[in-house]
């Protein structure tokens, strides 16, 4: 079951370090990806946009140990 959508900005240094920040929360995939459309046309390069599923983590059984 997915709750929503979060709408990430991610760059990637030339060392490899990726940094993200959570920018919007969305109910509807759709308005999430048009979101992020718009953020990739007035971001300076380099930076990206991705849709992230929120969903229930899982239960592991030793979690509950």
């Amino acid at each position: 079951m997915i709750y929503g959508w979060i709408l990430v900005m991610v760059t990637i240094s030339p060392l490899g370090v990726v940094e993200g920040e959570a920018l919007d929360y969305f109910k509807d995939p759709h308005e999430c990806h048009a979101h992020g459309l718009w953020e990739e046309e007035v971001a300076p390069a380099g930076i990206g946009f991705v849709c992230l599923e929120d969903y229930p983590p899982a239960i592991i059984e030793q979690d509950l140990d």
